[in-house]
């Protein structure tokens, strides 16, 4: 087969929720968590530590992700604006390409209709029970989050089924190229894992979070942690949500290594390009929260793991600290397949910053998020009782911003490596320095000395919306 015509196979690997700062790299990144089976993936690859999503909710994430827009140029702009049958995206160009396009886990990215034009399987997996909220009404850790540890019997979720089917996928007779579409739920709140990984990190040595501070800072947040009773737990009780979100990601991790040693047993390991990534963070504690919210910017929530393993493996243990972002995934795998195509997106091909043809592909990255008031669509389904099964926890999170939708303005950022701004609609505006202030702590927004560097930063997001504003149709189609 000509260099032309060859097609890898290509996995894509997406926990949700995980934060860019707990993987490993054999502790260069992150010197307390254990992802070995990550850090092996990225000695044979490449790990980008400057890799930002679009978005910090899943569904625009991943919509962004795989079409390689911006929220604002592609209209997903919450969980319920999925991908359409008429809309472009990665799969689809590989099913069309001739790929076996395979789907297993978790959705936040095709409505119903769409599926099937994109993925040529779809693999249900045991969907399980919801976990109950174990605290009473009155304790302090009814709504953090936080479930502490589960049994074993429960460990037999969604995800252990999702990668059973995967590696009984791997065993059987399949076309070739294939492209696998892995989405797990972990490390997603609710925080709670079985053992080793509910132990396994010392409570003591955990890193402080990062300290609630609200003067300077938009509404939600102070609303967030009063409502959702942080503002009773203490350091203690934070680390205990970090260890026990560190005890998620090692069972991902694990999870992942079963995947990769099934590749490795069947010879599919080096013919395959491999993805890992997430589609955004969590607080896990810092700034005295917990979860995420729709309308927030800060590197734990927006800066998210990425490992590429080409399939030829070079080059390999490297690390990329230049900025990139999640839709730049978009354009490396269609480089990667051999798949051209004048379909218009914004994502960058990082193959060539990978085999180190170019210094940099961006001197900014830019995220988006929240909605109007005349966007009920956009707006989660207020939830009416703490004790709703499954969901009651979203209590809070839902109508914190029925009672004030400020709280959710639409908002946008733009980051580089030194400065980040975000503008909004209503509410705080907010500016940091990066090298001096890297957990986003002073807000300088009101700096009459750094009046001109929020003009620069605004005509860095002038000129991308000027870029990026729409997308016209690719296929030039014309009445005569």
């Amino acid at each position: 087969m000509s260099e032309e015509n060859y097609r890898p196979n290509i996995i894509f690997f997406v926990p949700d929720e995980m934060r860019g700062d707990c993987i490993s790299l054999d502790g260069r990144r992150n010197p307390i968590i254990k992802t070995p089976n990550f850090d092996n993936l990225a000695k044979d690859g490449v790990a980008f530590t400057n890799c930002f999503t679009v978005n910090p909710v899943c569904g625009p994430s991943r919509c962004c992700t795989f079409t390689g827009q911006y929220v604002h140029s592609n209209g997903h702009r919450s969980l319920y604006q999925l991908l359409q049958p008429h809309e472009e995206n990665l799969f689809k160009f590989l099913k069309n390409k001739g790929y076996e396009v395979v789907w297993l886990g978790r959705n936040d990215l095709f409505s119903k209709d769409a599926i099937n034009q994109s993925v040529k399987k779809r693999i249900r997996s045991k969907t399980g029970a919801w976990k109950t909220n174990p605290y009473a009404p009155d304790h302090p850790m009814r709504k953090s989050f936080y479930y502490g540890q589960r049994s074993l019997e429960e460990s037999k979720d969604i995800d252990y089924h999702i990668i059973q089917k995967a590696i009984k996928f791997l065993n059987s007779e399949h076309e070739n190229p294939f492209c696998l579409y892995i989405a797990l739920n972990f490390p997603h709140p609710p925080y709670t894992v079985e053992e080793p990984y509910f132990s396994m990190y010392d409570r003591k040595t955990i890193p402080e979070p990062v300290p609630p501070k609200f003067d300077d800072k938009p509404k939600f947040m102070k609303l967030m942690h009063e409502r959702y009773g942080l503002d009773k737990l203490n350091s203690e009780d934070f680390k205990e949500i970090i260890a026990t979100y560190y005890g998620m990601i090692t069972r991902v991790d694990h999870l992942f290594g079963q995947l990769i040693d099934k590749l490795k047993e069947i010879g599919e390991y080096d013919k395959s390009a491999i993805f890992m990534f997430a589609d955004h963070g969590d607080y896990t504690g810092d700034y005295g929260l917990t979860e995420k919210w729709p309308s927030a910017f800060q590197d734990c929530l927006i800066n998210v793991p990425l490992i590429i393993k080409t399939p030829d493996s070079h080059p390999k243990n490297k690390i990329i600290e230049e900025l990139v972002q999640t839709i730049d995934i978009f354009p490396t795998a269609l480089k990667i397949a051999n798949i051209r195509t004048p379909y218009t997106h914004f994502g960058m091909d990082l193959i060539p910053l990978i085999n180190n043809e170019i210094g940099a592909i961006r001197q900014a990255v830019f995220a988006e998020g929240g909605y109007n008031p005349r966007e009920p669509q956009c707006f989660e389904p207020v939830i009416s009782s703490t004790d709703t099964l499954g969901i009651g926890i979203y209590y809070d999170k839902t109508n914190i911003p029925d009672e004030d939708n400020t709280t959710v303005a639409r908002s946008v950022m733009v980051r580089t490596k030194y400065w980040k701004l975000i503008i909004r609609d209503k509410g705080i505006e907010e500016l940091y320095d990066l090298i001096n202030d890297p957990n986003e702590n002073v807000n300088l927004i009101d700096s009459v000395t750094q009046s001109k560097r929020i003009i620069d930063l605004k005509e860095k997001l002038l000129r991308w919306y000027l870029r990026t504003s729409d997308n016209s149709d690719w296929k030039r189609e014309r009445m005569v």
